[in-house]
């Protein structure tokens, strides 16, 4: 299929009736997404000016900026201002992932993901980061992850500024694909002995919902991940992941992570 007749077809969907609830502004932002995914645009295409966007859908140019703010948001969409938006180069493969591992169909490994870094700050606020981290420095660090293009999850991670310095000194785009584990053992010297996961369903907050394309205050799995140099050492980072329905089984392995260099 041609992309005039890709790009028909995606987003004459937009036009019919939808009983769904989903926002119409996220229904516009998914059928960007599925149309970038599909080829209708390419990585450093120029995407339609926001009053091309609105003649294209039946939405208005206000739900087409939200739509596209929401993009930007997640890293699908670089904005150059003056210039228009554009689709972003293709997201880094995370290489050998801990806690995001996802079976494939046959059961014999994993699926590929993806991870974007979409903002950094320290933290002012109080939070269940404090029962973990022995420091007044802490700073989060937010990540959205794709899995294998089918979903996306939402992750915040927490951990001493100074303690984890090559990532709060990074280019924020540097981390893109990043793995965290490699960064904190190779650069930083910490072998990670112990990881602690707990699981629940819990409600989505309205910020996460948004960069990963799910309903507001729906139930999704929360798991939590405390990394420790050590049994009875304070935590080197806390984590949390907002993972939507799916049918993929989420591996959790028993086995405690190696340092590098020691053979299995």
């Amino acid at each position: 299929m041609d992309t005039d007749a890709l790009r028909s077809e995606i987003f004459g969907q937009l036009a019919l009736p939808d009983a769904s609830g989903v926002p119409k502004y996220r229904r516009l932002s998914n059928a960007l997404t599925e149309a970038i995914r599909r080829g209708v645009w390419q990585p450093g295409d120029r995407l339609p000016a926001e009053e091309q966007l609105t003649g294209m859908t039946p939405f208005s140019l206000g739900t087409v900026q939200r739509a596209l703010r929401a993009l930007t948001d997640q890293g699908l969409v670089i904005r150059q201002q003056g210039h228009g938006n554009f689709v972003a180069d293709p997201r880094r493969q995370l290489a050998d992932p801990w806690h995001c591992r996802f079976l494939n169909d046959s059961a014999d490994d994993i699926v590929p993901i993806y991870s974007k870094a979409v903002r950094r700050t320290m933290v002012q606020e109080t939070g269940p980061w404090l029962r973990w981290l022995r420091s007044t420095r802490v700073m989060q660090l937010d990540r959205i992850i794709n899995v294998n293009e089918e979903f996306r999850i939402f992750s915040r991670f927490f951990a001493d500024r100074e303690l984890l310095s090559p990532l709060w000194h990074a280019p924020l785009e540097g981390l893109d694909g990043a793995n965290f584990k490699d960064i904190i053992m190779r650069q930083v010297g910490l072998p990670i002995t112990d990881i602690d996961r707990s699981i629940k369903l819990r409600r989505i907050d309205r910020q996460a919902a948004e960069l990963i394309g799910v309903a507001p205050h729906s139930l999704v799995l929360f798991m939590q991940a405390v990394a420790r140099a050590g049994r009875d050492a304070a935590a080197i980072y806390y984590q949390e992941f907002y993972i939507p329905q799916t049918e993929r089984a989420l591996l959790l392995p028993e086995e405690k992570p190696r340092p590098p260099g020691r053979a299995p």
